[in-house]
C-alpha cells in the first residue's frame, strides 16, 4: 500500500517560490495499475519524484507498506529504493559502452546480492524481455526498443514491489511503444507489482485501472474501473 498525504512540493523561496505540487492526498494498493496523468508542468514526473523518494516533499509524508519514506536515513533510502522499486524512464540511462549483463547487474551490486547469484538473476531478466542473447552485446548496439527493454530488465531484477515508469514509450514508435507497455502489463500480472506510470499519453493511461488527473501541481479528478479496487484521493485540488 501507498499513502500519499497531504503532500505539497515547494521550489525556491519568498518572491521566487514555485508551488509544483499542493496538498495532495490519495493511496494506492498493492499491485494496482495507476497512471498519473496531465499536461507538462501539472507536477506529475514531480509527484512521482516524491512517491518514489528521488525528491523530498516540503510538507506531508509518503508512507510504503507502513513506513515514511522521507524518514528513512541516505543508505536506507537507498537501499530501501534498491531492493523495492524499478525504475524506467524514457530517455532509457543506460550505459551504452556497458554490456547488457553489466546494466542489469548494477541495481544488484547496489543492493548487495552475493555475486554468486547476481548471473543468474541478470540472465532470468533478460530471459523475461526477451534479451537473453543480448546478455555480451554492448547496449549502445542495441535498438531504441531494446534498450527500453533493458530498462525493463534492470528495474525487474530486484523483484521490487512497485515500478515507477515516467513516459516509458515516450521515445519509441507506436508498435515498438504497444509491446514495451504489454510487456510491463504483462509483469504487473506475472510478478503482481504495483505500476506506476507518468504519461500524457490517454490511451495508456485508460490501459491502467485508475487514473490520477495532475493540474497545477493538484489533483483535479482521478477515475477507475469497475472491479479494480479502491484507490481513495482524500483532498482533492482546492
Amino acid at each position: 500500500m501507498i499513502e500519499v498525504k497531504n503532500v505539497g512540493r515547494v521550489y525556491g523561496k519568498k518572491e521566487n517560490a514555485f508551488v509544483a505540487l499542493d496538498d495532495i492526498s490519495f493511496s494506492i494498493p498493492t499491485g494496482a495499475t495507476v497512471a498519473i496523468v496531465g499536461k507538462s508542468g501539472s507536477g506529475k514526473s514531480t509527484l512521482m519524484h516524491v512517491m518514489s523518494g528521488l525528491d523530498r516533499p516540503t510538507t506531508g509524508s509518503v508512507v510504503i507498506d507502513g513506513k515514511e519514506l522521507h524518514k528513512l536515513k541516505g543508505k536506507d533510502m537507498d537501499n530501501f529504493r534498491a531492493t523495492g522499486m524499478g525504475f524506467i524512464f524514457q530517455s532509457f540511462f543506460i550505459e551504452a559502452n556497458q554490456t547488457c549483463q553489466q546494466n542489469v547487474m548494477l541495481p544488484l551490486e547496489i543492493s548487495g546480492l552475493p555475486i554468486s547469484k547476481r548471473k543468474k538473476a541478470v540472465l532470468a531478466a533478460l530471459t523475461q524481455v526477451e534479451l537473453a542473447d543480448k546478455v555480451n552485446t554492448k547496449a549502445g548496439n542495441l535498438s531504441g526498443g531494446q534498450k527500453q527493454r533493458l530498462a525493463i530488465a534492470r528495474a525487474i531484477v530486484n523483484k521490487p514491489q512497485i515500478i515507477f515508469a515516467d513516459e516509458p514509450t515516450g521515445n519509441l514508435d507506436s508498435a515498438t511503444g504497444q509491446k514495451i507497455m504489454d510487456l510491463l502489463f504483462g509483469l504487473n500480472k506475472s510478478l503482481g507489482v504495483t505500476l506506476i506510470i507518468v504519461t500524457h499519453d490517454h490511451e495508456l493511461a485508460a490501459r491502467c485501472q485508475r487514473q490520477v488527473v495532475m493540474k497545477d501541481g493538484k489533483t483535479v479528478t482521478n477515475t477507475q474501473k469497475q472491479n479494480s479496487g479502491s484507490l481513495n484521493l482524500g483532498k482533492v485540488g482546492k
